[in-house]
């Protein structure tokens, strides 16, 4: 008589265990993988309004007092909170602004993202900039305050268009006066 091959109970079980805890693993890294997706989503997301926030401020036409400022927004399907936080810098005229952004249910010691920026008096446009950056100019040549550019006299060299130097027109020996009689 002939025994018949097959597994042993044992074995099978073995088999089981084994194929479980590799589903287990596997399912561990798609789990990671999505909660990474979403955190890194909302991340974007509170970055956005943070760096919407700073935009805001430097649009308008008045500097930002230096304090403290909460407020909320709805977006992107979802009730935000943010915290402003402005700061006067070494430098006058600048201004340093960090923006703190959570979900609303969250802690606010814990903001899903802070984003830093600078506004000064330059990005202001309510306020006349002392010093002019922008040399090519779009509409007219260089920038005020430069040779040749808005609102520089009209006798003034361009430093974009320089014209080649003049030569003096030549003269003539002055001829011996005679008192007229030739």
């Amino acid at each position: 008589m002939t025994r018949a091959r097959g597994f042993t109970l044992i074995e099978v079980l073995v088999a089981l265990a084994i194929a479980g805890m590799g589903l287990a693993a596997v399912l561990s890294v798609v789990s990671n993988a999505a909660r990474n997706a979403s955190y890194l989503h909302d991340k974007t997301y509170a970055s956005w309004i943070a760096l919407n926030r700073i935009t805001t401020l430097r649009l308008a036409t008045t500097l930002p007092s230096v304090d403290k400022t909460d407020g909320d927004v709805d977006f992107a399907n979802g009730k935000w909170k943010w915290r402003q936080t402005v700061t006067q810098t070494e430098i006058p005229g600048i201004r340093r602004v960090d923006v703190a952004v959570r979900h609303e249910g969250d802690s606010a010691d814990s903001p899903t993202a802070t984003v830093t920026g600078f506004v000064g008096r330059t990005q202001v446009s309510g306020v006349q900039a002392t010093d002019t950056w922008d040399y090519a100019g779009t509409s007219g040549g260089a920038a005020t305050g430069i040779p040749g550019g808005v609102g520089a006299p009209s006798s003034a060299p361009s430093l974009l268009n320089p014209s080649p130097p003049t030569q003096p027109a030549p003269t003539t020996p002055n001829a011996p006066d005679d008192g007229g009689n030739q």
